[in-house]
């Protein structure tokens, strides 16, 4: 890929061009998730998790676009992982069950709207809460990665709980983080989402034109977040992800081979109602080579690492809710 096509890459965005000025249902929209937000603050987090997960069945029921595609990327991802010795009992029953299938399926739709009720919730998440809530799988590893001197590179993926990893960094570990975010079409529900996120403690700057920020961040001794599991704009860099071609977004793996910082991926999953899981899994430094080159070896590597990390909870990972592989835009 010529390495035009890769910078162009690096500052694609939903919704690339100015917003329109918000309709009145845009600004009611946001209004509510803020009164929202309010109202569920102090409510028992187990309680409206069980909610949340109901509010995911009604969706599963009348959604039966996104529940093709979804199945479709579901499907694809169980049967790599049993064909690759890596499932678990259930995913493997779900590789050849229609009905497990369609029950993992169901709690996809599930985790998803748990994920934003953990929107809304974000003012909640403090240190007690971390905590008393959060079991890192490794926690050398993640103190090591985190609490390095210098300046850090760490990609996410839509996994299980989207901030956590953010919020521990910064809330638990004291350093600060910049992150840009895509920029959506709705603009109050932009900036919702902006303030909900910055709640963490994350400095959140627009994804358009976010290189130089990010690189300012990077020569303060910051840690720099960027999501990578899927293209928001741009032609991204086609790499392998379980077992087909998809096209991850060019600018993390640029964005780490230019810099020479070190790299890391990290997510966090649910475990029952109210508990995470958080991982932390170090990247190796590129080897010599073009621009092009080590940007897809970085991306390489960052997808064995979201199958390894997806193969904990494959009905967590929201991003079977959009077009991943070629035979599923079909």
């Amino acid at each position: 890929m010529p390495e035009r096509r890769l910078r162009t890459a690096e500052h694609g965005a939903r919704g690339g061009g100015p917003a329109s000025r918000p309709t009145l249902r845009q600004r009611a929209g946001a209004a509510a998730l803020e009164g929202l937000s309010t109202l569920v603050a102090p409510l028992p987090a187990g309680a409206l998790h069980r909610i949340a997960h109901v509010v995911g069945a009604g969706w599963y029921l009348v959604a039966p676009g996104q529940r093709t595609l979804a199945r479709a990327n579901l499907r694809r991802v169980c049967q790599w992982l049993d064909a690759n010795g890596t499932a678990s009992p259930r995913i493997r029953r779900a590789a050849h069950d229609p009905a497990a299938l369609e029950r993992l399926l169901r709690d996809a739709f599930g985790h998803r709207a748990r994920y934003y009720l953990e929107v809304v919730r974000n003012a909640r998440v403090d240190r007690a809460f971390l905590e008393r809530h959060l079991q890192l799988e490794d926690p050398e590893v993640a103190d090591r990665e985190i609490d390095r001197p210098g300046p850090s590179i760490v990609i996410g993926l839509h996994l299980g709980a989207l901030e956590l990893p953010a919020q521990y960094i910064t809330v638990m570990r004291g350093r600060h983080a910049v992150a840009p975010m895509e920029t959506l079409r709705n603009a109050p529900l932009q900036a919702y989402m902006e303030r909900s996120r910055g709640r963490t403690g994350v400095e959140i700057i627009p994804s358009r034109g976010s290189r130089t920020a990010l690189e300012r961040a990077l020569a303060r001794g910051d840690i720099v977040g960027l999501i990578a599991d899927r293209g928001v704009g741009g032609p991204g860099v086609a790499v392998r992800l379980f077992g087909a071609t998809t096209r991850l977004p060019a600018g993390p793996g640029v964005l780490v081979a230019e810099s020479g910082v070190p790299a890391f991926v990290a997510a966090g999953i649910r475990v029952g109602w109210t508990d995470y899981r958080a991982f932390v899994v170090p990247l190796e430094a590129p080897p010599p080579g073009t621009r092009h080159e080590r940007a897809r070896r970085v991306l390489d590597q960052a997808a064995r690492t979201f199958e390894r990390l997806i193969a904990e909870a494959p009905e967590q990972w929201w991003s079977i809710f959009q077009p991943l592989w070629a035979e599923e835009q079909a």
